[in-house]
């Protein structure tokens, strides 16, 4: 029904995708409420100066659509183009327009998705370095980046030892590779410093605000809309794992190595769920990880049935919480 297309079918995915996300934002469109209101993002520096306050809400809402769009594209190039998924299988996309609609439906571009679109090129650039005899250009490129994208979302520091994990897992020690990478993601920080301190005499003001952002770990906030999706996506992710565990990472050791290395993202990027304390962004700071691991469970699951009634699940509960948030429920 859903699976089968999305499965094997280029043209009829990218049909399914955009009609999906065209028809989420439609009705994010008709029924948000647009009226601009203000939240404190001065500690995502880049994300402050191109998008806060300087568009409409209609206009930031079309931008939001682009974000969702360019992300989805990137997650499955990524996934297809490293081998850590089947050549095919367009379900991940699919995933990322679900995960990215339940938690922007607001009329100011989300700061997550933004920074995504820098974090996936650099886990390209990371994943590419594998068995090159010559890879510093791939590792100063995924450096900066990931050292961009936590400019657009400060909390993406927390995921900077990922870098080095993938670096254990791909490639032999090589203190060339790894100081390139550093350089990468130090060069817009230093960069960032130089022009702070010619424009205010205040060179390492960012520092207080890594600080002020990293230091207040809470609870997540968890709205009882989305226990019925956090719980979908908790049993999908666990018999995904026990797949893996049963039956193998992959065929290919470069497909082990990359999905290793998602399990570790997904370590990390669980750090972030205790810094945003609004119930709509509990999921969000693992969208990458977890769009490629369950998409590649499903893809593997011979029975169609069981497959599309996966996905249903997925859409049932997703839809509980995109109401709610359009206010419709």
């Amino acid at each position: 029904m859903i699976v089968a297309p999305l499965k094997s079918s280029l043209q009829v995915s990218i049909i399914i995708i955009l009609l999906l996300s065209i028809g989420l934002w439609c009705s994010t469109f008709l029924f948000v409420n647009t009226n601009p209101f203000i939240i404190n993002y001065k500690e995502h520096i880049l994300y402050l100066y191109f998008f806060l306050n300087g568009f409409s809400p209609n206009v930031n809402q079309l931008i939001n659509l682009g974000v969702i769009l360019l992300g989805a594209f990137l997650v499955n190039f990524l996934a297809i183009e490293q081998e850590i998924t089947a050549k095919t299988n367009y379900l991940p996309a699919f995933f990322y327009v679900l995960f990215a609609f339940s938690a922007s439906t607001s009329s100011i571009v989300e700061p997550l998705l933004t920074a995504n679109l820098f974090i996936l090129p650099a886990l390209f650039f990371l994943i590419n370095s594998y068995k090159k005899s010559e890879a510093l250009t791939e590792f100063f490129k995924a450096g900066l980046f990931m050292g961009l994208a936590s400019f657009f979302c400060i909390h993406f520091i927390v995921i900077f030892p990922l870098s080095l994990i993938v670096l254990f897992i791909l490639r032999p020690f090589n203190w060339r590779e790894w100081s390139i990478l550093l350089f990468g993601l130090c060069a817009p920080l230093y960069i960032f410093m130089c022009i702070s301190y010619i424009t205010t005499n205040e060179a390492f003001t960012v520092f207080n605000m890594m600080q002020e952002a990293t230091s207040s770990l809470q609870m997540p906030i968890i709205s009882e809309y989305y226990v019925c999706f956090i719980g979908v996506i908790i049993i999908g992710f666990f018999l995904a794992l026990l797949k893996y565990i049963g039956k193998g990472f992959g065929g290919k050791v470069k497909t082990q190595k990359t999905k290793y290395i998602l399990l570790w993202m997904f370590l990390l990027c669980l750090l972030m769920v205790f810094f945003e304390q609004m119930s709509d962004m509990i999921l969000l700071p693992c969208i990458i990880p977890l769009c490629i691991i369950l998409s590649d469970y499903i893809f593997d699951i011979k029975q169609l049935k069981i497959a599309n009634t996966l996905i249903l699940l997925f859409l049932a509960s997703f839809s509980i919480i995109y109401l709610h948030a359009l206010g419709l429920i």
